[in-house]
C-alpha cells in the first residue's frame, strides 16, 4: 500500500517531510514519539498497492495471491471512501492538525468544528475525555458537556421579570419578539394587565396593530422623562414589555437607549435578541455594551436563515447567558427552545452545510 516512515525531531518537521515526499493527498496512518523524534506513517492511494504483497508472498501460491487481489481491490475502494469523507470532514488546511492528536479526540475535534464552535470551547468540550473512549461514547460525552453549559430561562422566570426591555437585534426582530411575548402572556394574564411601551419616535406599526386588536394599552416614550411617566402609568400593570431603538456600542456608557433605561426607578430586566445569522464577532460587541442593563436572558431570531449557530452557541455558552425563546415570524408565540433542541438544530445546519458542499464538489467534476 506504499506506506512511508518519516521521522523529525518535532512533528512539524516530520510532517513537512510528508508533505513534501506526498503532497496534500497524503492519508497519516499513525504519528508517535520515539528516540529518534516523532514517527509518521503515511500512504497514498496511487501507487502499486499489490506489490508490496506479492513481494511477500510465495511463489506459485496463486489461490492466495488470487484472494488478496480482491482482498486489496476492497481495501483501495474503502480508502477511497475514506479520503473523501476525510478531506469532506476535515478540510485541505486541518489535516496536519489532526495528524498530532490522539485519533478519537481529534474526530470529536472535528465534529464541534462542523457545528461552527469557536476552538477554546472546543477545547473545554474535550478537555475531560478519557484517551481510551470510544468515539461514539467521546462523541456522546462531548454533546452532553455541550448540553448542560446552555441554560434556559423557564416561563416561569420570565414571568416573574414583570418588566423587561427587548434590546439588540434589529428593530424587525425586536417587535417580532414582543408581538410574540405579549400573545404568550395573553394566555395567562388579561389584556388590561400587559402594556407595551415604545421608545422609538415611529414604533411599529405591526406591533401598534396587534397591541390595538388584543386591546393592549400601548405607550409613546422616545426620551427619559416620558419613559418615567410611561413607567409610572403601567405601574400596576403584571407584564410590561418595552420596544427599545437600536443599541449604540460605539458610544459606550452614553449610549441614549442605555442611559434612558438606566436612569428608571423602575426594576427594568433586559431580554438582548440576537440574531442566529450575525457572526461571533458582532455578538461579542453586542453582549459587552449590552451588558450595563441585568440581562436576564436572550431570544434567539433569524433561524431559518441562518447557515451555523456555533457564533451564538458560543455566546451562550461563553458569557453564560440563558436561552429565553426563539422568535420566528413563522410563530405566533415565542418557542421555548431546550439545550438539546438548539444542539439538534446546530447539527441539522451542518449536515445542510456539509450536503450542499459535497453538491458542489459533484457539480465542479
Amino acid at each position: 500500500m506504499n506506506v512511508q516512515r518519516f521521522t523529525g525531531r518535532t512533528n512539524k518537521l516530520a510532517l513537512e517531510q510528508v508533505r513534501a515526499a506526498m503532497g496534500s493527498e497524503a492519508l497519516i496512518l499513525s504519528n508517535k514519539r520515539t528516540a529518534e523524534g516523532v514517527e509518521i506513517c503515511a500512504m497514498l492511494e496511487t501507487g502499486s498497492s499489490v506489490s508490496v504483497i506479492e513481494q511477500a508472498r510465495p511463489a506459485g501460491d496463486s489461490l492466495i495471491g488470487g484472494t488478496n487481489e480482491i482482498a486489496l481491490a476492497h481495501l483501495k475502494r474503502e480508502l477511497t471512501d475514506l479520503r473523501e469523507t476525510l478531506h469532506a470532514a476535515l478540510g485541505e488546511r486541518q489535516w496536519q492538525d489532526s495528524a498530532g492528536k490522539r485519533p478519537v479526540i481529534a474526530t470529536i475535534e472535528q465534529r464541534l468544528s462542523t457545528l461552527g464552535l469557536p476552538r477554546p470551547l472546543i477545547g473545554e468540550l474535550v478537555e475531560g475525555i478519557e484517551n481510551d473512549i470510544k468515539l461514539d461514547d467521546g462523541w456522546r460525552q462531548a454533546i452532553s458537556t455541550l448540553a448542560s453549559r446552555i441554560e434556559v430561562l423557564s416561563d416561569a422566570e420570565q414571568t416573574g421579570l414583570r418588566v423587561k426591555a427587548l434590546i439588540g437585534g434589529s428593530g424587525a426582530d425586536r417587535a417580532t419578539a414582543i408581538q410574540q411575548s405579549v400573545a404568550g402572556a395573553l394566555r395567562e394574564f388579561a389584556s388590561k394587565d400587559i402594556a407595551v411601551i415604545s421608545m422609538l419616535s415611529d414604533p411599529s406599526s405591526a406591533l401598534g396593530r396587534f397591541c390595538h386588536e388584543q386591546e393592549v394599552v400601548s405607550y409613546m416614550a422616545p426620551d427619559a422623562i416620558s419613559l418615567k411617566k410611561a413607567l409610572t402609568a403601567v405601574k400596576s400593570s403584571r407584564q410590561v414589555f418595552i420596544e427599545t431603538p437600536d443599541l449604540l456600542p460605539s458610544k459606550g456608557s452614553q449610549d441614549p437607549a442605555l442611559t434612558a433605561l438606566l436612569n428608571q426607578r423602575a426594576s427594568i430586566t433586559a431580554l438582548l435578541v440576537l440574531p442566529c445569522t450575525a457572526q461571533t464577532e458582532y455578538l461579542d460587541v453586542l453582549v459587552e455594551h449590552a451588558e450595563q442593563l441585568p440581562v436576564a436572558g436572550a431570544v434567539l431570531t433569524q433561524l431559518e436563515e441562518a447557515t451555523s449557530l456555533g457564533a451564538v452557541l458560543g455566546i451562550l455558552v461563553g458569557r453564560e447567558l440563558p436561552v429565553a425563546g426563539l422568535a420566528d415570524v413563522e410563530n405566533a408565540e415565542i418557542a421555548q427552545i431546550t439545550a438539546e433542541g438548539l444542539i439538534n438544530q446546530s447539527k441539522r445546519l451542518a449536515r445542510r452545510n456539509l450536503d450542499r458542499k459535497n453538491q458542489q464538489l459533484k457539480v465542479a467534476v
